[in-house]
């Protein structure tokens, strides 16, 4: 008998395509393969695209986007898709987005009464207001999708502060603090990996080095960046600044970059970067420069600590919690100039700089198996709890 915890992941964009929330989701599917029997349920994804996991994926049919290139799911059309899930034994289900997946998930839940749950990752806000123009449409968004956490037996958040951000969505349910963590481990070999970017990247040895990776959005600010190092140009602050991503600003950030008089090997371009080169770039980067006020949390400032790189972000952000200004990364207000004087005053001292590098590593790094242990341990309670509230009720029913 197979008395493994049975677990569905759920999600609305999966592998190939890749962000934040599908790097979480993958990484906790990985490291609770060989202790569980997990299943992520999912979009079909291009016809050549084969699954190779540790784990179960099961796909329903989709149709592509063009506008975000992504594929959309629609499990409730597919009949083969709702017979295996609905036959299969399961004992919690877990949300990581609030659209058609998320729907399908809650009948799942009720039909099998298990526990539902959910991780909030992103704050849909900023999105809907972006695309729609209009805060009262977006708000209306937002309440919507509160009803769907609203079903949930728990949603776990990573800080208060995206606590703060459920609830405005109308969220009135038990909320848990998990955090969100890297597969990189922690690098003890920073100084050769230097030597190599410097060799890979054409960096000279003292030269300063910036370093952004990300998706090439426009909510991710790069260009709020761009405006802060040519305020450093100007007072004739020499460096390079690596832009490591790929996405739909990255022709336009190009030419900004130019309107602003920075040549190509002050800014860098690098598109899609291999996995295998991050190591190099972060362990040489003198600075991770993040100044999103969109992003719930930031998964590049645990792999920036990893390779003792401090990063700089903006004053109250989700992305900036738990950084202490000049412990374990620095703070800055919301503005280029206040931005730009946080990234002088971190590399006036090169050893304090190191310093607080290695401060980060010690205090922001956590890893994606510590944080699936955790997340574990509060699949287990919610099992438990869930169990205990049917019992009332099926001695109701016995009598």
């Amino acid at each position: 008998m197979n008395n493994k915890l049975k677990i569905i992941e759920a999600m609305d964009v999966y592998l190939p395509d890749v962000d934040g929330v599908i790097n979480c989701v993958n990484n906790y599917s990985v490291n609770l393969s060989d202790r569980t029997d997990l299943t992520v349920i999912c979009p079909k994804n291009k016809k050549s695209y084969v699954d190779n996991f540790p784990y179960k994926v099961v796909r329903c049919k989709s149709v592509h986007i063009p506008i975000l290139n992504q594929y959309y799911g629609f499990p409730n059309s597919d009949g083969k898709f709702k017979k295996t899930i609905m036959e299969a034994d399961c004992d919690i289900i877990h949300l990581h987005s609030p659209f058609g997946m998320a729907k399908f998930a809650v009948k799942v839940a009720k039909k099998k009464n298990i526990p539902l749950v959910a991780t909030f990752h992103s704050n849909m806000r900023q999105i809907f207001e972006s695309i729609f123009k209009s805060k009262s449409f977006s708000n209306m968004l937002c309440k919507k999708l509160g009803k769907i956490y609203n079903q949930c037996d728990e949603v776990f958040v990573c800080s208060p502060i995206v606590e703060k951000q459920l609830r405005s969505y109308g969220y009135t349910g038990k909320v848990s603090y998990l955090p969100f963590g890297t597969d990189f481990k922690k690098c003890e070999n920073v100084e050769e990996n230097s030597l190599l970017a410097n060799k890979e990247f054409g960096i000279k040895e003292r030269e300063l080095v910036f370093i952004y990776v990300g998706r090439v959005m426009k909510l991710k600010r790069i260009d709020f960046i761009l405006d802060s190092l040519k305020i450093l140009k100007d007072k004739g602050i020499k460096f390079k600044f690596f832009i490591v991503g790929k996405g739909a600003e990255l022709n336009k950030l190009k030419k900004y970059a130019k309107k602003l008089g920075f040549f190509e090997d002050e800014v860098v371009f690098t598109g899609f970067l291999a996995r295998e080169k991050f190591p190099l770039l972060f362990s040489r980067a003198d600075l991770l420069l993040f100044p999103s006020v969109y992003d719930n949390f930031g998964l590049v400032k645990v792999e920036g600590a990893s390779y003792e790189t401090p990063g700089v972000f903006v004053k109250g952000t989700c992305a900036g919690y738990d950084i202490q200004h000049g412990f374990n990364g620095f703070l800055s207000e919301n503005d280029t100039e206040s931005f730009a004087n946080a990234i002088i005053d971190a590399v006036q001292d090169y050893d304090k700089l190191k310093q607080i590098g290695k401060n980060a590593k010690d205090t922001v790094y956590i890893s994606w198996k510590d944080c699936t242990d955790r997340l574990l341990e509060t699949y287990e309670r919610i099992i438990k709890e869930h169990k205990i509230k049917q019992v009332p009720q099926n001695n109701a029913d016995k009598e």
